[in-house]
This record gives C-alpha cells, sequence and structure tokens, in this order.
C-alpha cells in the first residue's frame, strides 16, 4: 500500500517537473525577442502540450519502446517508482541551477541503475529492466539519437540561416521581424504539441506498467480504454500545470545568458526544432531530448552572425551537465533502489 502511493506521488510529480522543466523550450526565444508575452506564451505552451498527450493516447497502439519495460512483481515496482523519482529529483536540480538538461537522459540513466542493480540481484533471465540484455538494448535504443541529434540541429539550424537571410535582406526590418514573430508564435505551439506528444507517450506506457503491478498482475493485457484515458487526464493535467509554473528560471539562461538572438535567427532556430521534432516523432520514431533540440538550434542560429552573441562559459556549464546527466542518475538510480528495497 505505501509502495503504491509511493509509487502515484512519484509518477505525478515526474511529470510536473518535466512541464516545470521542459517549458523554456518552447517560449524562451519567443518571449526574448517578444513574439509572445511571457504569460500567453506560458498558456499557450501548456494548451498544446495537453493536446499533444491527448495525442499520444490516441496514437498509443501506433508506436512501441521497448526500452520502457520492467520485470514482474515488487522489484519492477521498485524500479519504475525508483526511475521517476529520480528523473523528477534531477529536473529539480538543474532547475534550480538555471539549466536546460534532458529529462529523457534522466530517466535512461535512473533505467541503467536500476537495472545493474536488479541484475546483481535476480535471476538474469527475468524481463525487463532485470534482463543482462536490457543495458546494451536502452544504450543502443536511446544512445545513439539522444547523442546525434544536437550536433545534427546544431549545424541545420547554422545552415539555415544563410539562404532565409538571403531571402529577407533588402527588405523592411520591421516587417522581417513581424513575420519572425509569427513563425515564433506558430514554432512555440508545434515545439509543445510535440513535446506533449512525446512525454504523454512515454508516461503513459509508464501508466501501464504501474496498474499491472500496483493493481493486478494481468492488466496491462486487459487495461481498458477507460484505464488509459484516466492515465491521460492525470498526465496532461500533471504536465499542463507544470508548463504554467516553469519557463523563467532556464529560459533566463537559455535567451538571455547563452546566445542573444534577434527575431529573425529566433524564427530559424524555433523552425528548425520543430521541423527536426516532427522527422523524428513520426518519420524516424526515434527518442529525442526537446532540451537539447532546442539549445543547439539557437546556439546554431545565434553563432552565425557578425557580432558576438555567444557566452562561452554558459555553454560550456551546459555542456557539463548534459555530460554528467545519464552518470549521474545511473548512480541516483542505484542509491533509489537501495532505499525502497530497505522499506520491506
Amino acid at each position: 500500500m505505501l509502495l503504491g502511493l509511493l509509487a502515484c506521488c512519484a509518477f505525478i510529480a515526474a511529470v510536473y517537473v518535466t512541464g516545470v522543466h521542459d517549458a523554456s523550450n518552447a517560449v524562451a526565444v519567443p518571449v526574448r525577442t517578444r513574439a509572445l508575452g511571457e504569460r500567453s506564451a506560458l498558456y499557450l505552451a501548456a494548451l498544446f502540450n495537453v493536446l499533444g498527450v491527448v495525442g499520444a493516447f490516441l496514437l498509443l497502439g501506433e508506436y512501441s519502446a521497448s526500452w520502457v519495460s520492467a520485470p514482474e512483481g515488487t522489484t519492477g515496482l521498485n524500479g519504475i517508482v525508483a526511475a521517476l523519482l529520480v528523473c523528477a529529483i534531477w529536473g529539480v536540480l538543474t532547475w534550480v541551477s538555471r539549466i536546460p538538461s534532458s529529462s529523457t537522459h534522466a530517466l535512461v540513466g535512473a533505467l541503467a541503475g536500476v537495472s545493474w542493480w536488479t541484475q546483481t540481484r535476480i535471476d538474469s533471465a527475468a524481463e525487463g529492466f532485470g534482463s543482462l540484455a536490457f543495458l546494451p538494448h536502452i544504450f543502443g535504443a536511446t544512445l545513439l539519437p539522444l547523442f546525434y541529434l544536437p550536433p545534427l540541429i546544431f549545424l541545420l539550424s547554422w545552415l539555415m540561416v544563410v539562404p532565409f537571410y538571403r531571402l529577407v535582406v533588402g527588405h523592411n526590418p520591421r516587417l522581417v521581424n513581424q513575420h519572425a514573430r509569427e513563425v515564433l508564435a506558430v514554432s512555440a505551439s508545434a515545439i509543445s504539441l510535440l513535446h506533449g506528444l512525446q512525454t504523454g507517450y512515454l508516461y503513459l506506457l509508464l501508466w501501464a506498467l504501474l496498474s499491472e503491478r500496483i493493481i493486478d498482475p494481468d492488466l496491462l493485457q486487459s487495461l481498458t480504454r477507460g484505464g488509459m484515458l484516466l492515465g491521460t487526464i492525470i498526465i496532461a493535467l500533471s504536465l499542463g500545470a507544470g508548463t504554467l509554473t516553469g519557463g523563467r528560471r532556464i529560459g533566463y539562461t537559455f535567451a538571455y545568458k547563452m546566445v542573444r538572438l534577434d527575431p529573425f535567427r529566433g524564427a530559424v532556430a524555433q523552425g528548425t526544432t520543430a521541423v527536426v521534432q516532427v522527422i523524428g516523432y513520426f518519420l524516424l520514431q526515434v527518442p529525442f531530448s526537446s532540451s537539447h533540440l532546442a539549445t543547439a538550434s539557437a546556439l546554431g542560429a545565434g553563432v552565425n552572425q557578425r557580432f558576438n552573441a555567444l557566452k562561452s562559459r554558459i555553454v560550456l556549464q551546459i555542456l557539463l551537465v548534459w555530460l554528467v546527466t545519464i552518470p549521474a542518475c545511473f548512480v541516483f538510480g542505484v542509491l533509489a533502489m537501495v532505499a525502497l528495497q530497505s522499506i520491506h
């Protein structure tokens, strides 16, 4: 009973913190370039995050994420709870530090730590993260796209500045900025929608796994549409509330301290982020970090200008956090499993 209650609290906390932490991905640049006001940008992001979660519910049967799996029984429940707690704690730590980081990386690192701990305690033939094949599988399925997409979008965003600049050069700067701000508003909506799709899909899978272990071992096969709808409502409300709460702390680092973007380059950065997210989610069906994509795209567009718009010290701090996220969450995942096992 206690573990089930803790699982529900950890689930809601992880979704809420994801909303708080990732709100700046969509709203920081539009607010910085005055395409949207701060409150209106957050309301817009929250709305499209909620719509994304609903879309994930409708499309749930069309996608798969085999790296989100767990063994049966208390061990599986402990592992899911540990991963959710670590994901929430890491999100809070990086939010307090004003550093954009990846919630997906945090979850991958935590699951890897849980898997390593579990394999030293139970039969290696167990399913999910208890299997010896889980660690190679999770790293193969998630780390390659999570690592190659940020450099790719950095380069793409840098390159896209050139043709679009040639397209607008000689035009009235006021009109260029006006149209750029319109693109920024649309891109913010698209980024939030796609973030809601990926987050909703991931947490709906975790919701199904938790329901199976808390209520009945056979529930995953017979889970009704109503049960998944309840999960969708919880995820949508938690993610939307978190989005309305967040934005300012990491957004300040993102759009004011890290790089200076004019409306034109901001539109290029946000538009590139949205397009890559569409390709990654619908065509390639690979996991991506919206934080990494938005940050790398802003950097790519920001460095392609004549004056020095980049603050190297801030960029190095962000890169350092990106590098330590998985190993740190691996360790936290192990510690969380030790703590949860001591409860029994």
